[in-house]
């Protein structure tokens, strides 16, 4: 059996102060294996992310503090997809360049940094309103509040818009066209400080371990114990147990995300840590191997931000219940307008024959009236 050789062009940086275009034939063919499940990944999270939008704006939901983490949650892995299609999956599944002037060069390349530090720290702020809410005391009350939500998410956007605004001016198109950290200086910041250790304990390092201690805290605290004394104390109040039953399941969510996130958000931080250490000679012999991992490792970060709606959906029996509603009330809806448009058009039919009916009976009675009156004279 022959084995085929897909030509592949690699951005390598040669030296510290360089990158070049390096091409190599490789049995695999990355761009294929992109193209499809690249676009199925993006596609789905398109979908999902937009569908848990609206469930969680729902007035049964909406009104929770860790709702509006995952809601805006939503709104920011929409903004990671989005970026990820831009520069990588058309760039390289596809072959399209869009990135071909500065201005979308910067604002794409700031905007996947930004929003994936977003959605990072947006999951870390619901693991802290879980932890203050299982906790039992005064201060859920003043913490797990809609308002609080609003401002800590608006503050969490703004820092990390700032934090990521060099990406606006170290990122530019170079003479071959490819957008890339192009000033001398900053490619050595970006390339062997940025995104070699600062970027992994920034974006996933800090976040994990905030989310685990308060993890550990809230399973301790959901402890089978734990949950019988409160079943007891919340028995003869039936909104309390309803209440009790949502955060339940919105903690359930934010531990099963979190699961996700760093089991499919880590392994592409590390490969970029390791890539800065690699030689130049060896880059060159394992060009495609290296490719591919870097590859898959990156669709295993988007599918992160492209399945949080289908985890929702297998785990949480209100998430269900919710998005249940919102599809039979839309076809409702949509019953609704058409039973109506039948019924307009069936008195509009019957006043139409009304009508007819009537003219041809008073044409009738002018032609007797004629008639008789002939008959007069």
């Amino acid at each position: 059996m022959v084995a085929l050789n897909w030509s592949m062009t690699l951005i390598m940086y040669l030296e510290r102060n360089s990158s070049t275009n390096y091409t190599t034939q490789c049995v695999f063919n990355v761009a294929l294996f992109l193209r499809y499940a690249g676009t199925l990944t993006v596609t789905l999270g398109f979908i999902g992310n937009f569908l848990s939008i609206i469930v969680f704006s729902r007035k049964a939901l909406r009104s929770r503090s860790c709702s509006m983490y995952f809601l805006a949650l939503s709104m920011s892995d929409i903004c990671v997809l989005f970026g990820y299609t831009l520069e990588n999956l058309l760039l390289h599944g596809f072959g399209i360049q869009l990135l071909s002037n500065t201005f979308m060069c910067k604002s794409i390349i700031f905007l996947i940094y930004a929003s994936t530090d977003i959605s990072n720290y947006l999951l870390t702020l619901a693991a802290i309103d879980r932890c203050v809410l299982v906790s039992y005391r005064t201060a859920h009350y003043r913490f797990c509040r809609k308002s609080v939500a609003k401002f800590l998410i608006t503050f969490v956007v703004i820092l990390f818009s700032l934090i990521n605004s060099h990406f606006l001016y170290g990122f530019r198109l170079d003479e071959n066209g490819s957008c890339l950290p192009v000033p001398i200086e900053y490619m050595n910041f970006y390339i062997y400080h940025y995104d070699s250790y600062i970027d992994i304990i920034k974006t996933v390092l800090i976040p994990f371990l905030i989310i685990f201690v308060c993890n550990t805290f809230i399973i301790l605290r959901l402890s089978p114990k734990q949950n019988f004394l409160t079943r007891t104390s919340t028995n003869s109040r039936r909104r309390s147990r309803r209440r009790q039953e949502k955060d339940r399941q919105l903690t359930g969510f934010l531990l099963l995300t979190s699961i996700l996130f760093i089991l499919l958000s880590l392994p592409s931080e590390i490969n970029d840590v390791l890539r800065t250490s690699f030689t130049q000679e060896f880059q060159i012999e394992y060009a495609c191997q290296l490719w591919i991992s870097t590859t898959i490792f990156i669709l295993l970060h988007q599918i992160n931000h492209a399945s949080h709606f289908y985890v929702y959906t297998l785990t949480g029996p209100i998430f269900r219940k919710e998005f249940q509603k919102f599809v039979c009330n839309h076809q409702k809806k949509s019953y609704d307008h058409t039973k109506r448009q039948s019924i307009t058009s069936r008195f509009t039919h019957h006043d139409d024959v009304d009508e007819r009916r009537l003219s041809s009976f008073l044409r009738q009675t002018h032609s007797l009236a004629r008639i008789s009156n002939k008959s007069d004279v």
